[in-house]
């Protein structure tokens, strides 16, 4: 089973594993060290409470194939202008929009603080921040010694909304997904 199934249990669709796919924005790609590598990812239907329909992709890396201090960067395109917008006590949100969509990219993050070198609050195998580009995970904890999935798999949400007079793409992103 991929990352999505083991995580959710078959919510969704079956993962694919691949090196892109395609936004309004671009390819979603990761790199580890600049360079390419594959990634699996899913995407959902999700209906907000507008009406309005979107895939919601979600980008799974299993870390248990990684060392400690490997880095990985999810991109889109050549957006180099994600913004923070919001954070939760389990997620970051960062936020592009231009004239035509939003896009967002919501990561699982572990309360890991690079200045300490501790967790804030439980245990995983990685930290995770925003950055202009997406965001970047870096491994801090073998992963091969955790036993549970929300521990070793770096989970990424991305969705893109067109933007509306009606509504507010990146408030609305933020209030039913983060």
């Amino acid at each position: 089973m991929g990352i999505a199934n083991t995580q959710y249990e078959g919510n969704r669709k079956k993962d694919i594993k691949t090196t892109a796919f395609e936004t309004p924005f671009g390819e979603v790609s990761v790199f580890k060290s600049g360079q390419k590598i594959p990634f699996e990812y899913t995407s959902e239907k999700y209906c907000f409470s507008n009406g309005i329909s979107a895939d919601v992709h979600y980008v799974g890396i299993d870390t248990r194939d990684y060392l400690i201090n490997d880095e990985f960067e999810i991109r889109i395109g050549n957006i180099n202008g994600f913004q923070y917008y919001d954070s939760d006590e389990n997620t970051v949100m960062q936020e592009f929009h231009n004239n035509k969509f939003c896009i967002a990219v919501i990561g699982y993050d572990s309360n890991y603080c690079f200045a300490t070198d501790r967790f804030m609050v439980e245990d995983y195998t990685f930290g995770s921040f925003g950055t202009d580009y997406g965001m970047k995970y870096k491994i801090v904890r073998d992963p091969k010694r955790c036993e549970y999935a929300y521990e070793y798999l770096i989970y990424t949400r991305i969705v893109c909304l067109p933007i509306s007079d009606k509504y507010d793409a990146a408030d609305l992103i933020d209030y039913e997904l983060v």
